[in-house]
């Protein structure tokens, strides 16, 4: 498989090039177009099936479910896009380990990724109160989208990271997760009181440059 990202930061999309027999998932509704070699299905992600997938009381079926792309000849390929104007980024989750993922921030992954939901240790973690942590693990590589631009910052002992929460994209598995109110910064939306998240010990977070609820609430959307 080889890909490529274009139009970055501001209007990406992932062209994906894959050989005889090898695949590619993503969210429904990412596929631009493919090339006439590729063969497409639908899956419930992690193999549980619609039934094991409603059992676990998941607010949002679609991030569970993925379309599959797979070639039937060498050099098909797809061309997939996010929701949202801004960019894509790879993580080669072989380096990095379990990632968990803000619900909204996936577009991609190869079939070695496993994708499901993870426990959200911070309560009502974002200030919509409607998205779900996902996780991400394996050998493989999941293909992140974003609001805006896509910016990691390193998180090391002795050296919290506070974020306004609204931003958060990313994060590596190890990190400690706490969710505080913050009377200094206001909500966007509401003008009350803002929510920031503070990262403690060692990892990595992946942020957007802009605010996806300021972008649907211009564009209309609940």
């Amino acid at each position: 498989m080889e890909f490529d990202i274009r139009k970055r930061p501001s209007s990406a999309i992932l062209e994906v090039t894959l050989d005889d027999g090898e695949r590619i998932d993503a969210d429904p509704g990412a596929m631009v177009s493919r090339t006439d070699a590729i063969e497409t299905d639908t899956e419930v992600a992690g193999g549980e099936g619609v039934t094991g997938m409603l059992s676990r009381a998941i607010s949002d079926e679609r991030e569970m479910t993925a379309n599959a792309f797979r070639a039937t000849a060498d050099g098909a390929q797809v061309l997939l896009a996010p929701d949202a104007p801004g960019d894509v980024t790879p993580i080669d989750l072989a380096e990095t380990g379990r990632i968990k993922v803000q619900s909204g921030s996936t577009l991609a992954w190869t079939p070695d990724v496993e994708k499901s939901t993870a426990a959200n240790e911070a309560g009502n973690f974002f200030s919509s109160g409607e998205l779900t942590v996902l996780a991400m693990e394996g050998e493989g590589t999941a293909f992140l989208s974003a609001y805006g631009a896509v910016v990691s910052r390193e998180v090391a002992s002795g050296e919290p990271l506070v974020v306004d929460e609204d931003h958060l994209v990313a994060w590596t598995d190890g990190l400690d997760v706490s969710r505080e109110r913050d009377g200094s910064i206001k909500s966007t939306l509401l003008g009350g009181e803002g929510f920031v998240t503070r990262f403690t010990g060692d990892g990595t977070v992946w942020l957007q440059t802009r605010d996806p609820l300021v972008f649907r609430q211009s564009a209309g959307g609940n």
